[in-house]
């Protein structure tokens, strides 16, 4: 619909109207003039970032306009990235020096030893289970179809009586596995059933695939930054971390890639190559197309996270490097523990010319799965259910991202810089240099606030000065007062680091 005549026709339509479309586009809406209006105040600088703007109800005292008018004319501002609505607060001033610029590029290094599982540890054991959930890459609860999950259980136990109490064995029940095959097969995938094994979660599955075609001691290259439960299992299996350019539109880049494998030849490639964590990036067709064929050419397997592919896409989600893997040198690895059931640890694995390695070191681990579980994911996948949660849960993660980039526009200091991510609900922040995101995230947790510091998605525990959050939270109230009292934390660590003498004086460093 034509913004012209959006106002109008909310008033008519129950009604049908014959509308001069003509006329309407020569006149200028009440709204569009107000707007313009409300521009050149806040251009004028007497209201501050964070300042709240006049209420909708006052605006259309003030300009002798419907309500609805003046809502829309805030609207407009907020749809310019000029303000932004807190629930039942109002409008409030955006800080506009936060930047959504592409994050600089670091140079490539060599294969370093991970040492993050003391600083993982430290910061996971101090939180508690009742946060506000900024931290944590999970969907909220409340987002999830419980009740679709609660009928598959039941009707998946009356159908299997006791034996949905026994083990599956490895490779898992055959009817998740073909429900798997068949949708990925929407895609482009070539692998059927008997190429998949299931696992407990993805994590178990990359597990599996690292130690398919690593030995200690090897060097593995992932992006930069890096999803920081891959740097974990690296530590764990002692393998070296090769740390690759990532960009924030391209993904996982590939001419430092093509050069770290001529210097270091790393015995494997661990990639997210759609909607990275924590960029969020996703690399084109033709990008994917490029890194199997670079790392087929060189001999070299590519582990494939594809955790959030599912999130990707308005409709039909976009291929992942499995896609366009012919030799069987591609280890796709997935779950669906980020949009449908992560308590359920679905997880599974189509390991291409690695199979039978995959599925021996499966059944010489921890072996068994739930049958009970992975009878209720194959009916979900089967009915229909899954595809229409997942057309609801985009909408929201869409609407979660948004909210929260707003607040952070709103409330974090001059310096900051965010990425929007076109998938997934993870935002990556950089804080200005002098922020401690590790003194963040203390100070957050006393308040019952949890985040990702930055140094948790590098192998060394570098990324002082970032920040991740999870957007995939019904933007409550108090979810986004969460955001600022981060943003204040953090503006509280900016001027605590300034030098004696430093001062602000309207806004400005002087």
């Amino acid at each position: 619909m034509a913004p012209d005549i959006v106002c109008i026709v909310r008033f008519i339509k129950n009604q049908t109207v014959q509308i001069d479309m003509s006329a309407l586009r020569l006149s200028s809406p009440h709204y569009r003039r107000i707007a313009e209006s409300l521009r050149h105040t806040l251009a004028s600088g007497a209201l501050r970032p964070g300042d709240r703007m006049i209420s909708a109800r006052r605006l259309a005292d003030r300009e002798q306009v419907s309500l609805p008018t003046a809502l829309e004319a805030l609207r407009c501002l907020e749809a310019d990235g000029l303000i932004v609505a807190r629930p039942r607060s109002g409008y409030f001033v955006c800080q506009r020096d936060i930047s959504q610029e592409m994050l600089p590029v670091r140079a490539l290094s060599g294969p370093v030893p991970v040492t993050l599982a003391a600083v993982a540890r430290s910061l996971f054991s101090s939180a508690e289970t009742r946060l506000i959930p900024l931290g944590a890459a999970l969907p909220d609860p409340h987002w999830l179809p419980t009740d679709t999950l609660q009928r598959a259980l039941q009707s998946a136990s009356r159908r299997l009586d006791a034996h949905g109490q026994s083990y599956s064995l490895p490779p898992g029940r055959a009817d998740l596995r073909n429900k798997i095959a068949a949708r990925a097969a929407q895609w482009g995938a070539c692998f059927g059933a008997d190429d998949l094994v299931i696992t407990a979660g993805a994590t178990q599955a990359l597990r599996l695939a690292l130690r398919a075609v690593c030995q200690p001691g090897d060097a593995v290259a992932i992006e930069q930054p890096a999803y920081f439960g891959t740097l974990l299992l690296l530590e764990d299996l002692g393998l070296k971390a090769l740390q690759i350019p990532t960009d924030l539109k391209e993904g996982l880049l590939l001419a430092p890639l093509a050069d770290a494998i001529k210097q270091h030849r790393p015995a494997a490639v661990l990639a997210s190559p759609t909607v990275q964590n924590p960029l969020g990036a996703s690399m084109s067709v033709a990008r994917k197309q490029e890194l199997v064929a670079l790392l087929e050419q060189a001999g070299i397997p590519l582990i494939e996270d594809d955790v959030y592919g599912d999130l990707a896409g308005e409709g039909q989600r976009p291929p992942a490097c499995k896609a366009f893997d012919q030799s069987g040198n591609v280890i796709y690895c997935s779950s669906l523990s980020k949009t449908l059931a992560p308590g359920w640890r679905i997880g599974w694995i189509a390991a291409g010319r690695y199979h039978t390695q995959v599925l021996q070191a499966r059944m010489a681990g921890d072996w068994a799965g739930a049958p009970l579980l992975e009878a209720a994911t194959s009916d979900v996948l089967a009915s229909g259910d899954y595809d229409r949660h997942l057309r609801r849960l985009k909408v929201r993660v869409a609407d979660g991202v948004r909210a929260v980039i707003a607040q952070v526009e709103a409330s974090f200091p001059k310096g900051t810089r965010v990425t929007a991510p076109e998938a997934g609900f993870l935002l990556w922040v950089e804080l200005p240099p002098a922020v401690d995101a590790l003194e963040v995230h203390r100070r957050a947790l006393a308040l019952g606030i949890g985040v990702s510091p930055g140094p948790l998605f590098s192998p060394a525990a570098e990324l002082e000065n970032f920040l991740r959050l999870n957007c995939a939270n019904e933007p409550t109230t108090q979810l986004l007062n969460a955001v600022d009292q981060i943003g204040t934390i953090c503006h509280e660590l900016t001027t605590s680091s300034r030098p004696a003498g430093f001062e602000i004086i309207d806004g400005s460093e002087c």
